[in-house]
């Protein structure tokens, strides 16, 4: 083949790509390759696949591409596709390879705290999104991951920093202005986080997540406008998640109106959309429910000797979502010796590194759970006690109590219908708790809860201490002075004002553990009866009282 046909074959495969034919670049790309080493087209090609998001052949490409032009831009691209891919080793490597040719890469630098990020090395990843933006003080999406990462770690004085920052680039970043809203609320400044999302609404009237905020906090009459103005939104032009807060909103607002029917029917809404993409199955939490026993009993009268002395005494509460264990923890993190964590995902992210089926050591597994819990939590205070309130922990006491024979386990019950209906109420963000997009569901995994408490109930009872809801709001002080015997520490007049605690609160009982204790609320569900027969008819097969 001549030189001319060449360059013409080549022309062709380059207007192809020029005018988005994709088809056709890699139909006669990959032919022309066959016979000509030429970087133009196999580059092309790369960015073909890359464009068309098969980035398994764009992997292949580009592996070609850094041999033939090892500069910054085509290491940074490389280690794009492998993050992608969830290579995020191989995505590290290239991306500190792009940053070694090109010191000030601000994308680079970015993208690597994104890997690191994803690889649980919140640490590494915070110091690469601030070199994005030492780098370029205008790279918003740096702002943002780096904002995102002292979330995680509970960090909310520099996440505040940082959203400020972004505010002082731009006055009117509605993301900005949301997130400081809800960080507000997380710090019990309601007022201004109210004003905040107002402030959102009013700029972007279709700000979905700015509708959400507002309404949680806010118990609306038939005339408030921001309430007109989320009813005037076109769903159907939105995004499924803006979608599914846009009809919780909605659910939430009927529900303060006492249109019952209608809030019902925007929660089943609500539920529909998002259980279209839920992965959740309910057959396989039966199956690791039941793992977890089996590895227990397997292992129940093994010794675990721990020869280290923890600096602090966890305390973990625990029990279904929407039990009280907010609540709880409020009460006791207003006693000077205890420091209340709020809800830590490092116990089941330290399980899920593991994973249940690969335990070949168990005394091995106990300590690394130990160890590699123990160096997150000791960093969060110097306080006597330090409680984790993550609820689904639930799950783990067997396995908590070998690993910390020290820990206090506190368990708090409450009517199983108030915990059904409450659960099945909340758009949980958690996709772990998708169960309560149906009755059904919700039903029957209280039931596989309440069965696994019975069994560690039975195993473990002298190591966990029972706290009935209901009883513990009818009679606040006796019970939060019988428990606090139960640690081991001395009562404190401090607890009788735990609405005044600052403490940070990031569940959804943010508002309501920031006022007085409501008693009767576990009666609330009787009011929708009618419409929870499902959830009824199941928990009464399993003969469950409530």
């Amino acid at each position: 083949m001549n030189s001319k046909i060449i360059l013409n074959n080549k022309k062709i495969i380059l207007d192809n790509f020029n005018k988005g034919k994709f088809e056709k670049v890699i139909k006669l790309g990959k032919k022309f390759l066959k016979i000509n080493k030429d970087f133009q087209v196999l580059y092309a090609l790369g960015l073909t696949y890359l464009t068309l998001k098969n980035y398994l052949e764009a992997e292949k490409f580009f592996r070609n591409i850094i041999l033939f032009k090892p500069n910054a831009e085509n290491y940074y691209i490389y280690g794009n596709i492998h993050k992608q891919l969830k290579n995020y080793n191989e995505a590290s490597k290239y991306f500190s390879k792009a940053i070694n040719l090109k010191y000030d890469y601000s994308e680079a630098y970015n993208n690597l705290g994104n890997t690191k990020f994803k690889l649980g090395l919140i640490d590494q990843a915070v110091k690469n999104y601030q070199n994005a933006i030492k780098f370029n003080k205008k790279n918003i999406p740096a702002y943002f991951n780096l904002a995102h990462a002292y979330n995680e770690e509970k960090n909310f004085d520099d996440l505040k920093k940082v959203l400020q920052e972004v505010l002082k680039i731009d006055e009117k970043n509605t993301t900005a202005l949301n997130d400081l809203g809800y960080l507000n609320l997380i710090l019990g400044n309601v007022d201004e986080g109210r004003k905040l999302f107002e402030k959102v609404i009013n700029i972007d009237d279709k700000h979905i997540r700015a509708f959400k905020n507002y309404f949680l906090i806010t118990k609306i009459t038939k005339d408030n406008k921001f309430f007109k103005k989320l009813e005037k939104i076109d769903l159907s032009n939105v995004n499924d998640e803006d979608k599914i807060f846009a009809y919780t909103s909605l659910s939430k607002c009927n529900f303060d109106l006492n249109n019952s029917d209608l809030a019902l029917k925007y929660l089943a809404e609500s539920h529909k959309v998002k259980k279209i993409k839920s992965n959740f199955n309910l057959e396989d939490q039966n199956k690791l429910f039941e793992k977890i026993k089996k590895i227990f009993e397997k292992n129940q009268y093994m010794y675990n000797e721990h020869k280290d002395e923890l600096k602090f005494t966890p305390i973990f509460i625990l029990g279904m979502p929407r039990s009280g264990t907010t609540l709880l923890e409020q009460v006791l993190s207003s006693h000077s010796k205890i420091h209340g964590a709020g809800e830590l995902n490092y116990l089941p992210k330290i399980i899920d590194n593991v994973n249940l089926d690969n335990i070949k050591n168990f005394d091995s597994f106990i300590k690394t759970l130990r160890s590699e819990y123990y160096k997150k939590v000791k960093q969060l205070s110097d306080k006597k006690f330090i409680i984790d309130k993550l609820p689904m922990n639930f799950r783990w006491i067997g396995f908590i109590v070998k690993a910390f024979p020290e820990a206090k386990i506190i368990h708090i019950q409450r009517n199983p219908m108030a915990i059904c209906w409450s659960n099945y109420k909340i758009n949980f963000p958690d996709s772990g708790m998708d169960y309560s997009l149906s009755q059904k569901d919700t039903a029957e995994y209280y039931i596989l809860y309440n069965d696994l408490m019975k069994f560690w109930s039975k195993n473990l009872k002298e190591k966990i201490i029972n706290i009935n809801y209901e009883n513990f709001v009818n009679d606040f002080v006796n019970q939060t002075n019988s428990l606090i015997e139960k640690l081991g520490i001395k009562w404190e007049e401090n607890l009788k004002n735990y609405n005044k605690n600052n403490k940070p609160v990031q569940t959804a009982s943010l508002l309501q553990v920031r006022g007085k204790i409501k008693k009767n609320t576990s009666e609330e569900w009787k009011k929708y009866r009618d419409h929870l027969k499902i959830m009824q008819e199941t928990l009464d097969t399993a003969k469950i009282k409530y």
